[in-house]
């Protein structure tokens, strides 16, 4: 939706987290707020600037509805919600804070080119790596999103690229696309929003619906299920990469065609599956025109993001690693394949129905994991797949109570052995325990910290 078609509309913005305020914001910048209402489900402690401002609260919502023209929806709200469903039923346009980005940008700034990433995993990091890089050659580029700003603060920028991440809540009814669009792979998370999985993965896909005839998208050749999504989409405009003869990984190494760019021993980052994602970045890369050895040197200086395989510390020849943003079985097996040493596995969050067969055979496979250490609601599942595969005589399987006495077992097996990687991989959703993977992470990061003070 334009902006200019809010203008004497009565508007219903439905929650007022991050993006949220920015687009209350952005409209009262603009004069486009004169007839907001503000909902959300549970009553919280409204700002000061925004005391002012109507607000309501739950059943208050059904009396509101048919008094709207416009409902601008936060990415929380599920666009499955009966009333969502009902609202365009009843010919009530529903919008977002990515939907009025893409439109404005589409619409009035045709300088300015979006390239969209999403993906069950890889997202924020691939989306700042080739933000990095782009600002390394010299490009005007803004980075919005999930990470960054949110991408309606973007509009004002002024920008020759914006660089944006897409969550499947953003994506799934958005009404126009990136000129460019990469997806890193798709899994089975967000079971809840989505109503299932098979939504899920057609409201991921969705980034690309809109796409018009000279827009890309690239798909990572390695992820059937991504393939199988993406079958609909065929055209000149989808691309592949993890390809030989496109940009591809193998092993600790990135290749174009027959020239390796780059190895991951030369980078800041860890996780060999990084490359993997890297693949595709520099697909984007090398479609917009850029050199992509420069590149390769720039992305030499790029810092990795917290919670994503993060180094935490080192103590008696154990290396402890927080990768809270693991909410899939896959990402685990990522994290497995990132390292050559002795590992200890902390992994179990909220339940969606995970399989976790491939995790427990890849266990089974490694004989660097030692142990396991199953917990939270999805923990009795994933113990379950690990009796059921791993048969190693030296496996230890443990299902603590907390996540400290995890860490604290963790911390005297290895260091009993002499060391090794302690890899906090929950491989499931943070949600009903902490309030997001940062929170989650900053806990682990603070229980590792307290435990290395006492030795």
């Amino acid at each position: 939706m334009l902006l200019k078609n809010l203008k004497n509309k009565n508007i219903l913005l439905w929650g007022l987290g991050t993006e949220g305020s920015a687009v209350l914001d952005y409209l009262q910048k603009h004069n486009l707020s004169g007839n907001i209402r503000i909902y959300s489900d549970k009553p919280f402690d409204i700002p000061d600037k925004y005391k002012e401002m109507n607000v309501y609260f739950g059943d208050e919502l059904q009396e509101l509805l048919p008094q709207m023209d416009v409902i601008i929806k936060s990415p929380g709200v599920s666009a499955y919600r009966d009333e969502i469903v009902r609202a365009k039923e009843e010919g009530i346009p529903v919008t977002s804070s990515s939907d009025i980005f893409l439109d404005e940008i589409r619409t009035n700034q045709p300088h300015c080119k979006v390239i969209g990433v999403s993906g069950s995993k890889g997202k924020s990091t691939s989306v700042s790596a080739m933000y990095h890089m782009m600002k390394a050659l010299g490009m005007n580029v803004g980075l919005g999103g999930n990470i960054g700003k949110p991408m309606i603060e973007l509009i004002d920028g002024q920008y020759d690229y914006a660089v944006c991440e897409f969550s499947s809540y953003q994506a799934a009814d958005l009404h126009n696309s990136p000129h460019l669009a990469m997806f890193t792979n798709l899994y089975y998370v967000h079971g809840d929003w989505h109503r299932g999985h098979e939504n899920y993965c057609r409201d991921k896909i969705h980034l690309i619906a809109n796409q018009k005839e000279d827009d890309v998208f690239f798909v990572n050749d390695r992820n059937e299920q991504l393939k199988e999504y993406c079958r609909p989409y065929n055209g000149k405009n989808k691309k592949f990469y993890n390809r030989p003869e496109n940009f591809h990984a193998e092993g600790k190494e990135l290749w174009w065609q027959n020239e390796c760019l780059l190895n991951i021993n030369e980078l800041k980052i860890n996780g060999n599956h990084n490359l993997d994602n890297l693949a595709g970045v520099f697909s984007i890369l090398r479609e917009l025109g850029l050199n992509i050895r420069a590149a390769a040197e720039a992305l030499k200086t790029f810092e990795p993001l917290e919670h994503r395989l993060q180094k935490v510390a080192l103590c008696n020849g154990v290396l402890f690693i927080n990768d809270s943003i693991s909410t899939a079985p896959e990402a685990a097996i990522g994290g497995m394949k990132s390292f050559d040493e002795d590992m200890v596995l902390i992994s179990g969050g909220q339940y969606l129905e995970q399989n976790y067969d491939d995790y427990a055979r890849y266990v089974q496979e490694n004989s660097k994991v030692k142990m396991v250490c199953a917990l939270y609601q999805s923990g009795p599942y994933l113990a379950e797949a690990l009796r059921k595969y791993v048969t190693r005589p030296d496996f230890v399987l443990l299902e603590p109570q907390t996540l400290e006495e995890a860490v604290a077992k963790a911390n005297e097996v290895l260091t009993a052995d002499k060391g090794g990687i302690v890899l906090f991989s929950p491989t499931a959703p943070s949600f009903g325990f902490y309030k997001n993977f940062v929170e989650r992470g900053r806990h682990f990061i603070g229980i590792v910290n307290e435990l290395i003070k006492g030795n």
